[in-house]
């Protein structure tokens, strides 16, 4: 597992490469030229690139399984010894850990703007001592946020492996596949909606200084890792034993 995620590493890290450093030489430019006035527009392009860029990935992702299912250089993956579990996981696995070093790119690249900001623009200055309510409900956030795509992405891998098992005798298999992706959608939602009715998805915490928030309960990750595991464990088996190469 360790070589394909490594090959799904060499594989791509020109594409990871040039969009950091389009980025990087973007963020550049407009903190450098940043004053007080700075023109909405710039914020504007910079918002649309991020945007992109972000489609971009998830398309690139989305592309890792539908490439080795449906081109013949992903013939060649599925002669190894590696088994549909140990494949799949490792391209989710990959997916996590680019999704976690960009992140932390993202907010290396946000402490370096708020220093040289803060210097120039003294009035941007904030106060440095974040409650930890705010850290725990940031990182729940953010892990809610990662927790929901790895879900979107199984429910893609799904319907792209059920095109190339289940429904690879009809004519109309892919087509099939994508009616697929949108039943599993729903179920998942009023699996997610029955859930809701017996967790509280959102609570209320109190911070130190006595505010009440809305933060995301433990339940909300539980239901979503119960999502993750059964949709993991249909794609696995699917890639294990119903594959028709």
């Amino acid at each position: 597992m360790l070589k394909l995620m490594k090959y799904e590493w060499m594989s791509r890290w020109k594409f990871f490469l040039g969009g950091i450093i389009l980025l990087t030489l973007l963020n550049f430019y407009i903190v450098t030229n940043s004053t007080t006035n700075i023109d909405p527009r710039v914020f504007g392009i910079t918002s649309i690139v991020i945007f992109v860029a972000g489609i971009v990935l998830m398309v690139d992702h989305i592309g890792r399984m539908y490439n080795s299912l449906f081109k013949e250089t992903g013939y060649l993956l599925f002669t190894t010894p590696l088994s549909g579990y140990k494949i799949l996981g490792g391209k989710i696995i990959t997916v996590i850990a680019e999704c976690l070093g960009l992140s932390l790119y993202g907010i290396l690249i946000t402490f370096i703007d708020y220093k040289i900001l803060s210097r120039k623009i003294p009035e941007w200055q904030i106060d440095a001592n974040i409650p930890s309510e705010a850290i725990i409900m940031i990182f729940k956030f953010f892990l809610a946020c990662l927790l929901g795509y790895i879900i979107f992405l199984l429910m893609t891998y799904l319907s792209a492996v059920l095109a190339k098992s289940l429904f690879s005798v009809f004519k109309y298999g892919k087509l099939l596949s994508f009616v697929c992706f949108i039943i599993i959608g729903e179920i998942l939602g009023k699996l997610v909606d029955l859930a809701d009715r017996a967790t509280a998805y959102s609570v209320q915490i109190t911070t130190a200084n006595g505010c009440a928030v809305d933060s995301i309960s433990n339940e909300y990750f539980m239901i979503s890792m119960c999502m993750i595991s059964l949709l993991f464990m249909s794609t696995g088996y699917l890639l294990d034993r119903r594959m028709n190469l």
